[in-house]
């Protein structure tokens, strides 16, 4: 069947969230409740459980939206550097902190003359097991652009430059690139964001709250749909075939995000944030969305995000199944329960 003819099938709206069941032989042992709306850019829900006014932060999933200031200056102007497909996409990034990852932000700022030091994101230990061993082995301690957001802050630091000058404070809510960011998050999401709590987030940039349903719509913009100035739709374009064409480098090496995005290609854009939260743009329909479980999980949020994709009527690729459909193991890797949806049977 494909996606079209099963999309008919579509309104499905409940005010239940979607209740993922982690079983062990046969008892529910874990129960995670997700919040979930995919709507067009005019926000007509086309699927939606739970709760879907509820105000989140998006936290890393909105990230794509945060880059279409710095990719729209670029767009327009030919005298500055040229950046890569591939560092577009790791300007998306919540990545390993793989040593490709680090090194390709190191690349970017040099060729904006901007030291990694100007990084404000803090260092971490790679995210990604084998990564991790190996900076443990050879490095004394990690640097800032191992961190899972230096991509996010590399963008940050060039649209700063490129506007100011100079990229002291770049990470402040009332910088001038955070108010450019702020701005077009406004528009995409239809949201005076500053009527509602602001934040930090856990890499130091501020974080935004706003209603699920506003962030699906952005999303929805984002694939293509409504009506965007020229210039928003050619950098939305942009970030969506970068990320298509460089999934590694939006994730890396055993992650959901790079595994979907290169499975689906500009079919469809995914990003996960933290606490559970997942971000999409459906390219064919033209249609946004935004999940998170209620918990904070994310194996919750994944099986969920598979669950939608069904009911769009998309084939599960063998690549994404193991975070879709996953299982529960013992250290001997003898399968020992499943994960299952209790309200749902798409």
């Amino acid at each position: 069947m494909t996606a079209y003819k099963k999309m008919k099938a579509l309104p499905f709206i409940s005010d239940e969230p979607l209740r993922v069941l982690v079983n062990r032989n046969g008892v529910a042992e874990s129960i995670h409740e997700v919040d979930i709306v995919v709507c067009d850019a005019y926000g007509e829900v086309h699927f939606g459980m739970g709760s879907y006014s509820s105000k989140i932060f998006p936290r890393s999933a909105m990230k794509p939206l945060q880059a279409i200031a710095l990719i729209e200056m670029l767009n327009q102007a030919s005298n500055f550097p040229v950046i890569t497909a591939a560092e577009v996409a790791l300007i998306c990034a919540s990545h390993n902190g793989e040593e490709s990852h680090s090194n390709a932000v190191k690349t970017l700022l040099k060729k904006f003359d901007i030291s990694p030091e100007a990084l404000i994101c803090g260092a971490h230990w790679s995210l990604e097991q084998e990564s991790l061993i190996e900076q443990v082995r050879t490095i004394e301690r990690p640097h800032k652009t191992h961190n899972n957001c230096s991509g996010k802050h590399a963008g940050m630091l060039i649209l700063a430059k490129l506007m100011t000058g100079n990229t002291d404070n770049y990470a402040e809510i009332y910088h001038e690139a955070q108010q450019k960011i702020l701005e077009k998050l406004q528009i995409m999401t239809d949201s005076n964001l500053l009527s509602n709590v602001t934040a930090i987030d856990g890499c130091g940039a501020p974080a935004y709250l706003a209603p699920l349903k506003n962030w699906a719509r952005a999303f929805a913009l984002f694939s293509g749909g409504g009506n965007l100035p020229v210039e928003t739709k050619e950098a939305c374009l942009r970030l969506n075939k970068s990320i298509a064409a460089h999934p590694y480098f939006v994730a890396g090496r055993n992650r959901a995000c790079s595994a979907v995005n290169k499975a689906y290609r500009e079919k469809i854009m995914v990003k996960v944030g933290a606490e559970g939260v997942y971000s999409a743009a459906f390219h064919e329909f033209k249609l946004g969305l935004m999940l998170k479980t209620r918990d904070g999980n994310k194996r919750g949020a994944e099986v969920a995000l598979g669950a939608v994709f069904r009911a769009l009527g998309y084939i599960i690729k063998k690549d994404v199944r193991p975070y879709f459909f996953p299982e529960i193991n013992n250290w001997a890797g003898k399968k020992v329960g499943d994960v299952t949806l209790q309200n749902l049977s798409f």
